[in-house]
């Protein structure tokens, strides 16, 4: 495969992973020759790892190759979290190889075998680490500098492949000058890394296949873009979906003047969505809510209403506010704001707003929507 864009994302992932699979075949074919001569199960094991390596960086090419496939009728959103799936798939490749790897090297712990080791053999292996240390930074680089999770996921495991091969020298050098066989010892503490390193990556790589939560900073940034915008009093549902790396769904609602013309309202919406879309590369649908600005009677509900809810709990906070008639009163119709893991139900909220709302308005009641944060 020929890569021809180096300014395509996919294209540049890509090509990652053509370096990965070529220099981890590589690897795995030299340690191999060195491991069945020399029998000693850490370096066999570790030659494994490493064609393990080359099997998930095949993973990694084509978990791009999907990326690069323009939505369709039955992925409307595209196919960005493929990627995911393919750091998904390398995690679990490293627990597997590291569980095998575990076993082998305890077998060899309980009934260790005589070794064919030299000084060619050691700097055979050293030579492997620099290859996997040149391999895991340009891993690390190449993730940075398109904010891939799946190549910052290889990067991890290739800094981990150093470490295990150092032991293995160790190990080896331990048997050539003091006769001492701690291959099946090495092997063990490889395989612990491997299972350390799978383990961390299964994590980072399995949240945002679940959903997970946009970084603080990068709401901040939203909320601030949106706030710049004058004739928007205050804003509130807050969503954002990711559809894999740079492919972000966000979905809000605004409030604006009620006295402002509805053409002038969606042309201030619109430019606020563009803005959006071309500072955070993100694509926005805006929900207006039109808000009363110059009514007493409103505003002094409105205050009231806020002053009861602060007595209630002073992170709650409301939205939405409206009132119609309701038999001898009024009827107040507004959404509430619940904080993430609040201590108080839905339902106890509605119930002690109402008692307090009544100690003030006897005829008047609540209908109140209790809103969940996402962001």
């Amino acid at each position: 495969m020929k890569i021809k864009n180096f300014n395509s994302r996919e294209n540049y992932g890509m090509f990652v992973g053509l370096v990965g699979i070529i220099t981890n075949l590589i690897l795995s074919a030299v340690k191999l020759i060195v491991g069945f001569s020399t029998g000693a199960i850490s370096i066999t094991a570790d030659a494994l790892n490493n064609f393990s390596d080359a099997g998930t960086s095949i993973v990694m090419l084509i978990g791009f190759k999907m990326v690069a496939i323009p939505a369709d009728e039955e992925h409307p959103f595209g196919h960005g979290r493929a990627e995911y799936l393919a750091g998904f798939f390398i995690s679990v490749t490293m627990i597997f190889f590291g569980l095998e790897l575990f076993s082998s090297s305890v077998k060899k712990i309980i009934e260790p075998e005589t070794l064919t080791v030299d000084n060619f053999t050691i700097g055979i292996l050293t030579l492997t680490v620099a290859a996997k240390i040149f391999l895991a930074l340009f891993y690390r680089y190449a993730g940075r500098k398109i904010n891939s999770t799946a190549i910052k996921t290889a990067a991890v495991d290739s800094f981990t492949d150093c470490i295990a091969t150092g032991a293995v020298i160790v190990s080896v050098i331990a048997y050539q000058n003091f006769s001492l066989n701690i291959d099946g010892i090495a092997g063990a503490f490889v395989s612990i890394l491997i299972l350390i390193g799978g383990w961390e990556t299964f994590k980072n790589v399995f949240t945002p296949l679940l959903g997970e939560k946009p970084t603080p900073e990068f709401i901040e940034d939203i909320k601030k873009t949106v706030s710049d915008t004058p004739q928007i009093l205050g804003f509130h549902d807050i969503i954002i979906h990711s559809y894999g790396p740079k492919k972000f769904f966000l979905s809000m609602h605004v409030e604006m003047p009620c006295d402002l013309k509805l053409l002038d309202a969606h042309e201030i919406v619109d430019k606020l969505e563009r803005r959006l879309q071309s500072k955070f590369d993100i694509f926005a649908t805006i929900h207006i809510d039109p808000t009363v600005t110059n009514d007493e009677e409103y505003n002094n509900y409105l205050k009231q209403s806020k002053e009861i809810l602060f007595e209630i709990d002073e992170n709650l906070s409301l939205h939405d506010f409206r009132f119609v008639p309701y038999k001898a009163g009024k009827k107040f119709i507004f959404d509430v704001t619940v904080p993430e893991n609040f201590y108080m139900s839905d339902r106890e909220i509605r119930r002690k707003f109402q008692r307090k709302l009544m100690l003030i308005y006897p005829t008047f009641r609540a209908v109140i929507h209790c809103d969940h944060q996402y962001c």
